[in-house]
């Protein structure tokens, strides 16, 4: 077998190897030509920073890492690791590990962030022995919107761009990789905003067509005043069946917690993000 970085080339390859190695996985899941590249553009995936192992001309295992630079520092994100049934158990993951650390000491690599379920102890333990510790819970919701009666004291806007400015006077919890400011602006949601007497109270960003919320928040000052819930309203007019996913929210904001749960969503999985200096 030959453990090596890869290439555009390997994108077929990559494809075949996530949804042959995630078809029995904890949460199980397939992905199209059309859902890849976007994981890749919107995560900043790199394929010459992500990582194989090869059995003849056959992809078996895989990392992928997505790179940025954040005040300074360049934070390397494992996108998804995955290993086919019949390899496992042979310590592949630790080997590709070995196997690109030196290219990130040379890169100058500062972090390294992934994610990982809750319930895959044997993965966390893996990843506590290679150096990472565990940063912070994040909680993942799903279901059916069932959004009852709801003030009118915002106007619910489009907007344009996204006030980035703005948004982040309105956070308790800064969003992971998958949800945060880069990944908005690569992946580009619909954006909707709140307004009262002009101002900017509230927003939401979401994918009607994966019907997913990626971030919901509102102006300290202005909650518990019914604006969140005029925001999932509007957005639930642009679902087909009313389902929707919101992934990766931090333990800590309990609030959202509360009003998500409210609004007929479950809590259905967790994980936990993980962290190693470099």
């Amino acid at each position: 077998m030959q453990i090596r970085q890869l290439a555009k080339q390997d994108t077929n390859d990559l494809l075949k190897a996530i949804n042959g190695a995630f078809a029995d996985y904890i949460v199980p899941f397939q992905l199209n030509d059309e859902q890849l590249q976007f994981k890749i553009e919107s995560e900043n995936i790199l394929l010459e920073w992500s990582i194989g192992v090869f059995d003849s001309d056959q992809l078996v295992a895989f990392i992928m890492h997505g790179i940025r630079t954040e005040n300074g520092k360049t934070i390397v994100y494992n996108a998804g690791t995955g290993v086919l049934s019949k390899y496992r158990g042979q310590g592949l993951v630790g080997k590709m590990y070995d196997y690109i650390q030196p290219f990130f000491k040379e890169n100058k690599v500062n972090q390294h962030v992934l994610e990982v379920i809750e319930n895959n102890q044997s993965a966390i333990r893996a990843y506590e022995k290679n150096g990472f510790y565990i940063n912070r819970k994040l909680l993942c919701f799903s279901g059916k919107l069932q959004v009852k009666s709801h003030s009118n004291i915002a106007l619910i806007q489009p907007l344009n761009e996204f006030l980035w400015n703005d948004f982040q006077l309105f956070w308790d919890i800064s969003p992971s990789w998958q949800s945060a400011e880069l990944s908005m602006n690569n992946a580009k949601p619909t954006a909707l905003g709140a307004f009262i007497e002009d101002e900017l109270v509230g927003y939401v960003l979401f994918n009607s067509a994966k019907n997913r919320i990626y971030q919901i928040a509102v102006k300290p000052q202005e909650r518990r005043k019914g604006i969140a819930k005029q925001l999932v309203v509007e957005v639930n007019k642009q679902l087909s069946d009313g389902t929707i996913q919101i992934n990766n929210v931090d333990e800590a904001a309990e609030n959202l917690k509360i009003f998500l749960e409210k609004q007929g969503l479950v809590n259905d999985i967790n994980q936990f993000e993980m962290v190693k200096s470099l």
